[in-house]
C-alpha cells in the first residue's frame, strides 16, 4: 500500500511540475498592505491544456500514420 501511495504521490508531483512548466498552471501572491496577511492567487489555464493535448494527439497520429 505504501508503494502505492508513493507512486500516486510522484505521478502528481510531476503533473504539477510539468504543468507549471508548460503554463497550465501559474500563482500569484501579493501581500496585504499594514497586515501580515498574503494573497494568494492560483489560476489553471484549460485552453493551454487543450492546445497542447491537441498537439500531441496531432503528433502522435502523424507518427503512427508514417509506420
Amino acid at each position: 500500500m505504501r508503494r502505492l501511495i508513493s507512486f500516486v504521490l510522484i505521478l502528481v508531483v510531476l503533473a504539477v511540475g510539468i504543468g507549471f512548466f508548460r503554463g497550465w498552471f501559474s500563482m500569484e501572491t501579493n501581500k496585504v498592505p499594514f497586515s501580515e496577511k498574503m494573497d494568494v492567487h492560483f489560476q489553471v489555464d484549460g485552453d493551454k491544456m487543450k492546445q497542447d493535448a491537441s498537439a500531441i494527439e496531432e503528433k502522435t497520429k502523424h507518427l503512427f500514420k508514417s509506420e
